[in-house]
């Protein structure tokens, strides 16, 4: 809500071309944050695992190991970044060339950010193992409002860059300092040691191939906007707010995916594979009904939507949204699938899935993107998407021992395809009727949202039917 309110404030404050830099060094930075070895998606497996057999001594043991592991490997970094910095920023020449030294700084300070926000994740995740997630929540939220004050701040300041960077770091200093007591009580100092080397290795054997899986999701999801920036600079100002908007829709969705984990994880910690099956597969279908109806429908609202709220004069940003978030479509159908090899130790298997994610979506963007321009890199990224799902639905049902639903079998099809055509209808209405007399900006974007009700209606009557969404009503209002 807080970024529907401030994109545009921030685009046109900053003003495009140094919006263009925020954009790709946000994008770099996503990249360096994924660079851990894996040790905070492994560290929140292993974490679940250890709440189910209420093991504080296994935990303590393993944070004080990640978090020490954690601070060497970020100064190396931060070495590494702030001489690469220059180079990095010169690379990207012709996007960069408004501020370059702007740009170097907020590199620079993007590591720290990337280093705090990495060790402050493992006592998160300690608290999400625990099932514990109002209290991340509120820190997440202060944090929010640091950096809609600090936005504010520099532009009104004309700060540049430069307050872009100081605004982050206090904002990852605010909610570190919150964060660090919490999970105290679920740990134990009889185990402030580090881990034996057999834990160490199996830890590991796990965590570098999650690394791997994270790189090659993020350089699928992310991949598009430095290619753009390198063959089509020109267009990154308009498709970097496009690609963002979608990658934040998508986000939403995702969000789930940290309390899935730990219900599966402590189910199969507490009852083995075999009992939790009927868990997963319950999980699955509802989060696939879920994430189909929210694509179908927002789909079509963001193409009118991110014209109305971004106001840029072409219909770029609005196209790439729409695009971007039918791709996320697919990648959002495996999400739990995914999850459930995780928690399974089966780790390969997502790093199987992301190589071929990572290979057809890169082969097809450079194929289509030349030709094509921007509209084919978000093509390639839909056809990329789609084939690795089907690929990792191929090798789950071959390799697990266990048979399992698969994603694809819970697509609601007909009621997907009905509500995106009542959404693209109310929408356009709603863009064409109501808005001429709406301004632009975040109004713009309710205006056509709520011309989507109809299909969020429409759809939650074809997928659960009346009684289902009674008893839901009714579980809501029990507590």
């Amino acid at each position: 809500m807080i970024n529907l309110v401030l994109t545009p404030y921030i685009m046109h404050g900053l003003g495009l071309p140094i919006y263009a830099i925020f954009i790709l060094v946000s994008t770099v930075q996503y990249f360096l944050a994924a660079i851990d070895g894996g040790i905070g998606p492994s560290a929140h497996r292993y974490f679940t695992l250890y709440a189910g057999r209420d093991d504080k001594v296994a935990t303590t043991r393993l944070l004080t190991s990640l978090a020490t592991l954690i601070a060497a490997s970020a100064t190396v970094l931060f070495v590494v970044a702030w001489l690469l910095a220059p180079a990095i920023v010169d690379f990207f020449g012709e996007v960069t060339d408004a501020d370059p030294s702007g740009a170097i700084f907020l590199l620079r300070a993007l590591v720290v950010i990337v280093a705090v926000g990495q060790l402050r994740g493992l006592f998160a995740f300690v608290l999400y193992a625990q099932q514990r997630f109002a209290f991340t929540s509120l820190t997440m939220l202060l944090g929010h409002a640091v950096y809609t004050v600090g936005l504010i701040w520099t532009i009104e300041g004309g700060h540049g860059l430069r307050g872009v960077a100081y605004t982050l770091l206090v904002q990852q200093a605010v909610a570190t300092v919150l964060l660090l007591v919490a999970p105290l009580k679920h740990l134990t100092r009889s185990g402030v040691r580090f881990v034996d080397k057999a834990t160490f290795a199996d830890f590991f054997r796990y965590a570098w191939k999650v690394q791997f899986s994270s790189l090659l999701e993020l350089t699928a999801v992310y991949g598009d906007t430095l290619i753009v920036g390198r063959l089509r600079p020109m267009d990154t100002a308009y498709f970097g707010p496009g690609a963002t908007f979608a990658q934040q829709l998508r986000m939403m969705p995702m969000n789930a995916f940290t309390p899935i984990q730990s219900l599966l994880g402590r189910e199969v910690g507490a009852r083995g594979e075999a009992g939790a099956l009927p868990e997963f597969e319950r999980v699955q279908r509802l989060w696939v009904k879920a994430v189909t109806g929210w694509v179908a429908i927002g789909a079509p609202a963001a193409y009118f939507g991110v014209q109305a709220w971004l106001n840029m004069g072409r219909p770029l940003p609005g196209t790439v949204t729409a695009a971007l978030l039918v791709a996320g479509l697919f990648q959002l159908l495996a999400v739990v699938l995914v999850i459930w090899c995780l928690v399974l130790g089966r780790s390969d298997l997502e790093l199987r899935y992301g190589i071929a994610g990572l290979v057809l979506n890169l082969t097809l963007t450079i194929a289509l993107i030349i030709p094509f321009g921007v509209v084919g890199s978000v093509v390639a990224t839909a056809i990329a998407a789609f084939l690795a799902t089907c690929y990792l639905c191929w090798v789950v049902r071959r390799e697990l021992e266990l048979t399992v639903r698969l994603p694809l079998q819970d697509v609601p099809v007909l009621p997907a395809l009905v509500a995106a055509a009542v959404s693209a209808v109310g929408v356009w209405g709603a863009n064409h009727l109501v808005g001429p007399v709406v301004p632009h900006g975040a109004l713009g974007l309710v205006t056509c949202a709520l011309g989507a009700l109809p299909a969020v209606v429409a759809y939650a009557l074809l997928t659960f039917g009346p009684a289902e969404i009674r008893r839901v009503i009714a579980r809501v209002r029990g507590g």
